[in-house]
C-alpha cells in the first residue's frame, strides 16, 4: 500500500515538472539572420526569428548573434544583444530587438495558439536536458493554464513623438520629470515604451526613478526587468531589481 501510494506521489510530481514550460521566440526589427544563446547554451539555428522551446519559465539570460561580413570574406557573428528575460509557464515570449534604437519589445502568447499556427520545425532544438532537469520534450502535450488577460497600451507612438518634443527642451532632468509624471500620469504605457523614454534623461538615478514611477502604469511589468539592461552602474541596476522584486510579489 505504501508503495502504490509512493509511485502515485511521483508520478504526480513528475506531471507537476513536465507541464513547467515555456516558449521564446526572438527577431530583430530589421529581420536580420540571428542565432541565440540562452543561459549560454548556444543554438546553432540560424533565421530571421529563432524559437526556442521547452524552456523552464523564469529569468534567463538571452544572447543574440548576427552574421556580420569580414575582409576576407567570411562571415562571423557579432553579438548584438545580451540581456535578461522572463517567460511565463504556459505562455510564449516574443521578444524583438531593434539594434539601432537599442529598444525592445517584448509580448506574449498562449503557447497552444502559438503552436497551432507555427510549425514545431521552426523551433530550435535545445541541449540534451541533464539528469534532474525541468525540461520536457514532448511537445505535443496540452496545456490548461489560460493565457493572462493584459491590458491594452493607451500610450501611442504619436503621443510619444508629441511629448518627446516637448520634454527634449527642457534642460533638466528634474524639469523633464515632472513634465513627464503630468502628461503620463493616466497612461497606459508597454516596458519598451519606458525603456525608451528612460532615454530621455541625463543622468542614471533620474533612469531608475522614471522607472519606478512608471511601474504601476505599465502592463507589462513581467517583463520589467528587461529595463535593468539600460542601467550602467550595478547599484542602479541592483536597486531597480530589488524595486521590481518587492513590487511584483
Amino acid at each position: 500500500m505504501k508503495t502504490r501510494i509512493l509511485i502515485g506521489a511521483l508520478l504526480i510530481a513528475g506531471s507537476t515538472v513536465a507541464s513547467a514550460q515555456s516558449m521564446l521566440k526572438v527577431r530583430l526589427a530589421d529581420n536580420s539572420v540571428i542565432n541565440i544563446a540562452v543561459d549560454d547554451r548556444y543554438f546553432n539555428k540560424k533565421g530571421t526569428s529563432v524559437t526556442m522551446g521547452d524552456l523552464p519559465p523564469g529569468r534567463h539570460r538571452l544572447t543574440i548573434y548576427t552574421v556580420v561580413q569580414a575582409r576576407n570574406g567570411r562571415g562571423r557573428e557579432q553579438v548584438v544583444y545580451s540581456g535578461k528575460i522572463e517567460t511565463h509557464n504556459g505562455n510564449v515570449t516574443l521578444f524583438t530587438y531593434d539594434a539601432d534604437n537599442q529598444q525592445t519589445d517584448i509580448q506574449e502568447q498562449d503557447m497552444n495558439s502559438f503552436e497551432q499556427n507555427n510549425p514545431p520545425a521552426n523551433s530550435a532544438p535545445g541541449n540534451l536536458p541533464q539528469p534532474g532537469s525541468n525540461y520536457n520534450n514532448n511537445r505535443g502535450q496540452q496545456f490548461s493554464q489560460p493565457a493572462r488577460q493584459l491590458v491594452n497600451p493607451t500610450l501611442t507612438d504619436v503621443k510619444i513623438d508629441q511629448l518627446k518634443t516637448r520634454v527634449m527642451d527642457k534642460k533638466t532632468d528634474t524639469e523633464r520629470m515632472k513634465l513627464m509624471k503630468d502628461a503620463l500620469s493616466s497612461e497606459k504605457m508597454t516596458t519598451g515604451q519606458v525603456s525608451a523614454m528612460m532615454d530621455w534623461y541625463n543622468f542614471e538615478d533620474s533612469k531608475v526613478e522614471f522607472a519606478k514611477w512608471a511601474y504601476p502604469n505599465t502592463v507589462d511589468k513581467e517583463n520589467f526587468t528587461s529595463l535593468e539592461n539600460k542601467l550602467t552602474y550595478k547599484d542602479y541596476v541592483d536597486d531597480l531589481d530589488n524595486f521590481i522584486k518587492e513590487n511584483s510579489k
